[in-house]
């Protein structure tokens, strides 16, 4: 009876994990995308270079923005100060080589000092 638990445990294991319970109808898992993502030295490489490019902006002192890239799809997530902050967060990021779209998810956030 141990052997038989044993291995339905294992094989319930190696479904979860290599998202083959994704396609068992039913599951709570069925319901989720558990593909990996595959992340490539160029997609670290154009994030590192558009992070880069915005650190060295003087105009963009307390903006506090992350970078992620697939494929030269570049997502820009995190908060300015202002609109015009945004806008060139935005252009600096579309300056940079190998960017081909990209998406913001900046929020502009008013600090009264």
């Amino acid at each position: 009876m141990k052997w038989k638990t044993l291995a339905i445990r294992s094989a319930l294991s190696l479904a979860l994990t290599s998202g083959v319970a994704s396609l068992l109808p039913g599951s709570a898992w069925a319901a989720r995308d558990l593909a990996p993502t595959i992340i490539t030295a160029a997609d670290v490489s154009l994030s590192a270079s558009v992070q880069a490019t915005l650190n060295s902006d003087q105009a963009l002192p307390f903006a506090n923005i992350s970078v992620s890239a697939k494929d030269g799809a570049v997502l820009l997530t995190g908060f300015v100060r202002s609109d015009s902050e945004m806008g060139r967060a935005i252009q600096d990021a579309r300056s940079v080589p190998g960017v081909r779209t990209l998406k913001s998810n900046i929020t502009v956030i008013q600090v009264d000092y």
